[in-house]
């Protein structure tokens, strides 16, 4: 359609423009703008708002009060805002360096330095924490470039100058669709690969249902299903936002398996230990992760219980007997 057509241009040409713009603005300009910008997405965004404060009450309901979740939200939209202008200033990662904008936090670069010395390859997991576009960015910078999976984004104009910027530190992106044969690849020619795992999966990719957060969540499988097959290690990785307007990058911890174990009962309990790891490092700082994502957006059972008003239940699992709830064994 012309209208979509002409939207797709007009989208397309402000993203050159922030991208050309934005690199040489002042930094404490950029931090003060994503701050504003951020402010005001929480109060007119009104059902990303409801999205966000729904998903707080049902992590954090019993720790923190309505004030303190509704402050909580506000600092996840601005910080959202901060790693949107950064990203459309990635340019200037270019100019300043790697020392100016990241400081890796003690023994992280030599543990990368040892578990990429076995020879195995890596699987290194993020999620929507802090800015995971500069994370990336700063890996490769460091000399660890990856392949990477990336949601597609609905614009191809934008997705090719997005495409760019996120290669520029020698990473590959392969699209999400089909990505499992080609991280198959990379790891058997060991190489790096870089996931962001705290996406919804479907049960139609292998997902399945484990607690996060105390609710069941619909979680990928592929980060155990890779590590058995290939015997790669496995390590987390988060780019922590810092008062100076830099990022403390973190390295660690490794994610422990056996790959003499039971596949299907070690690819959950490698499930079950980065969830606790993500959800350990959320409940730390809340105010840097995407709470406006309807993460609990697909529940296994139609009871609503303590789901979100945005969940929904779809009967089609259970009948096609795939549906699969995981739950840790009892200690």
């Amino acid at each position: 359609m012309a209208w979509k057509r002409a939207r797709h241009s007009f989208e397309a040409f402000l993203c050159r423009l922030g991208f050309a713009f934005l690199p040489w603005l002042p930094y404490p300009v950029l931090l003060f703008l994503a701050k504003i910008l951020g402010l005001g997405a929480f109060y007119f965004a009104g059902s990303e708002r409801r999205v966000a404060l729904a998903n707080l009450n049902l992590a954090l309901g019993h720790t923190h009060s309505g004030a303190q979740r509704r402050h909580i939200a506000r600092a996840c939209f601005q910080s959202f805002a901060r790693t949107a202008l950064e990203s459309l200033a990635s340019s200037r990662l270019e100019r300043d360096g790697l020392e100016k904008r990241f400081e890796f936090s003690p023994g992280s670069l030599d543990l990368l330095a040892q578990l990429t010395a076995r020879n195995q390859g890596l699987i290194a997991l993020t999620f929507h924490y802090g800015n995971w576009e500069w994370l990336s960015l700063a890996w490769g910078m460091a000399g660890y470039p990856a392949t990477a999976v990336a949601q597609p984004i609905k614009n191809p104009k934008v997705e090719e100058i997005f495409r760019q910027t996120r290669e520029q530190a020698g990473h590959q992106l392969i699209h999400r669709k089909n990505a499992a044969r080609q991280l198959y690849k990379s790891l058997k020619r060991r190489e790096i690969i870089g996931l962001l795992v705290d996406l919804n999966s479907s049960i139609d990719e292998g997902g399945a249902f484990y607690p996060f957060f105390g609710l069941p969540v619909l979680t990928t499988r592929a980060v155990g299903l890779l590590a058995m097959r290939t015997g790669a290690p496995i390590v987390c990785s988060i780019a922590y936002p810092q008062e100076d307007g830099r990022y403390r990058i973190e390295i660690g911890p490794e994610i422990p398996y056996d790959p003499r174990n039971d596949m299907e009962t070690e690819m959950d309990a490698i499930t079950f230990r980065w969830l606790a790891h993500c959800e350990e490092v959320i409940r730390r700082r809340p105010e840097f992760w995407m709470w406006m994502y309807k993460r609990w957006k697909v529940r296994p059972k139609p009871e609503a219980q303590s789901y979100p008003f945005y969940s929904f239940y779809d009967p089609q699992m259970e009948r096609s007997g795939k549906l699969k709830l995981r739950m840790p064994a009892a200690s």
